[in-house]
């Protein structure tokens, strides 16, 4: 089971005047995570820190960063909250203001760390699951009885394009795409047509 983050989140932590900005995202590869860090850092331009860790499993690829922190005590602890939970395909980064006070190793290690678990808790936790993907087009006179059709079985459903005919593309598991091809053929006798477009891996949150 591969699991990743269910969407973005960005949340805030305060130690001792310090403030901590965590923000995760969901990610497909190595260069939109480089992608996601210069946009945190543009956006928080006057931060004292800007810490990263990510990984993408299909290239392999595992980074984080201290970003100017004492070694080990920033880049690490905010991996490791993502490594616990087995994740990839995801991008934290940890921004720091400093407050004035200085936190030592220890305090540095906790507040990263608790600024990633805040974070991912705020994202949630998704395993990704394939779905098949399908273009249907059909006559105008057909296309009210396939959408009453298709409510009874789990899908996602693009915007219909009207043109000579209707069409529109529609995400469903495995198990419902046996049911939704009968289904559509006996209610349009034939006349429909089902394209096989692909499989798309979604996230499907587990907590």
């Amino acid at each position: 089971m591969t699991k990743v983050p269910f969407c973005d989140a960005e949340v805030e932590f305060v130690e001792r005047k310090s403030r901590f900005i965590g923000n995760v995202f969901l990610i497909s590869s190595e260069s939109e995570a480089k992608e996601k860090i210069d946009e945190v850092r543009l956006l928080q331009e006057g931060a004292s820190h800007v810490v990263y860790a990510y990984d993408i499993h299909a290239e392999n690829a595992t980074r984080f960063s201290d970003d100017g922190e004492p070694k080990g005590t920033a880049g690490p602890p905010v991996y490791e909250i993502f490594r616990r939970e087995g994740l990839t395909n995801y991008c934290c980064t940890v921004t720091r203001y400093f407050g004035g006070i200085l936190l030592g190793a220890g305090g540095l290690i906790r507040a990263y760390a608790n600024t990633a678990k805040l974070a991912l808790e705020a994202a949630g936790i998704a395993q990704l699951s394939p779905y098949y993907s399908y273009r249907i087009c059909c006559e105008y006179t057909h296309y009210d009885l396939i959408r009453a059709f298709l409510k009874n079985i789990e899908h996602q459903q693009s915007a219909p394009e009207f043109g000579t005919q209707v069409s529109f593309e529609i995400l469903l598991p495995q198990s419902e795409c046996e049911k939704m091809q009968t289904g559509i053929r006996d209610r349009t006798a034939g006349r429909a047509k089902i394209m096989e477009l692909g499989i798309r891996q979604l996230p499907e949150r587990i907590r």
